[in-house]
């Protein structure tokens, strides 16, 4: 029996060896940088920080990885002051890297690849985003400006389009990069990171349309299975399906579900919203003017603040006066749901309309509304008259 407990461990063992993979990183770096601290760190920890000291211009760096490429950041520092930094692609090879220049921006520095996945992928897609991405850095700023009232005399919501725009155009761009590199492990991390965790706008046909143009060997990694998996989850939450039921407690301390309210309420509108989103706020006298027309003719208001904290999501509520249910996505008030993992809200604000059977009947991204809320007055119109 011992025997056979040895042989069980012995090839346990082997098999844990066998799926890690070595990499090895050899570098240089300008003598303006000696005596540099250079350590490599995994996005996905899938290994520790590694470190290395700057020796004669040169450093080492060696490790193991489980997938053949890991995404990671070389991160450059001198007595604990920030330097620079580059993101790379790790895969199980020999890889070289030559640091030409740092910058305290992470855009500007100067990194030369020999044998790194996916370098001059890399590159391309640098020179595809980096114009707009600068393009949005100086639009946002006097947006910002204008909102914190720092910027006299002009209009928010017209500074707010010029943004808009060009993440439009930048999210255009990034979408032509998978288009060109369909069997690149690279566009699927893109994918997965810039498109479906951005903060671009984007419907689940755009997201099916986009992963249906991958190759399927990418599909089958085990990211690619991720990100199908989550299309399909962003599927079941479209317009026309029943979405998860869901348990919260209000700022009042009433306990509630969302599918309480489906025995004497025709629908429910949830409203995702957060205490320092600006369009958040602006949309509030609009859902004040929908709760005094249709809460007597069964349409109930939830409002779910996506603040962390309490305290000061208790404070806006006392500012703004919204008399219909109020709660918060945080332990206290969500019972451990995480609401906004259940219904995939990566953004604000988001409203969703739900009939009294449990299905979603408008969401005012998929239904394409617009600031105004058009398309939602004129369905509760229709419904509620």
């Amino acid at each position: 029996m011992k025997a056979k407990a040895t042989i069980f461990w012995l090839i346990f063992f082997w098999q844990a060896l066998s799926a890690q993979q070595k990499f090895v990183i050899s570098g240089t770096i300008p003598s303006q940088y000696i005596g540099v601290d250079i350590t490599l760190h995994s996005e996905n920890s899938a290994f520790n920080p590694i470190n290395a000291k700057e020796k004669n211009g040169k450093f080492f760096l060696t490790g193991e990885i489980k997938q053949d490429y890991e995404p990671a950041l070389l991160v450059v520092r001198k007595d604990n002051k920030y330097l620079g930094e580059s993101f790379l692609f790790i895969g199980a090879q020999d890889m070289k890297i030559d640091i030409v220049k740092l910058n305290e921006s992470k855009y500007y520095n100067d990194f030369h690849f020999i044998n790194v996945p996916f370098a001059k992928e890399q590159k391309k897609y640098e020179q595809m985003t980096m114009p707009f991405i600068d393009s949005i850095k100086i639009a946002s700023r006097p947006y910002d400006d204008a909102r914190r009232g720092y910027l006299k005399g002009h209009n928010k919501d017209s500074l707010w389009t010029i943004v808009s725009n060009f993440r439009k155009k930048l999210l255009v761009q990034k979408i032509k990069f998978i288009e060109s590199f369909p069997d690149d492990y690279i566009s699927l991390y893109f994918f997965n990171k810039e498109i479906i965790n951005g903060y671009h706008p984007i419907t689940v046909h755009e997201l099916n349309t986009i992963y249906d143009k991958l190759s399927n060997d990418l599909k089958e990694t085990d990211l690619g299975k991720s990100v199908g998996e989550y299309i399909n989850k962003k599927q079941s939450l479209s317009v026309g399906n029943v979405l998860p039921n869901f348990f919260f407690s209000t700022n009042k301390g009433d306990n509630f579900d969302l599918s309480s309210f489906f025995s004497n309420k025709k629908f429910v509108l949830l409203c995702f919203w957060g205490r320092s989103c600006a369009p958040c706020i602006k949309k509030i006298p609009t859902l004040k003017i929908i709760n005094k027309k249709y809460e007597s003719k069964g349409l109930q208001l939830i409002s779910i603040s996506l603040d962390i904290d309490a305290g000061g999501w208790l404070e806006s509520l006392k500012k703004h006066e919204m008399s219909w249910l109020q709660t918060c996505d945080i332990p206290i008030y969500n019972q451990g749901n995480n609401i906004r993992n259940i219904l995939d809200v990566d953004r604000m604000p988001q409203y969703f309309l739900i009939d009294n059977t449990g299905r979603l009947v408008y969401h005012n991204e998929q239904s394409n509304d617009d600031d105004d809320f058009t398309v939602l007055l004129k369905f509760l119109e229709s419904k509620l008259p």
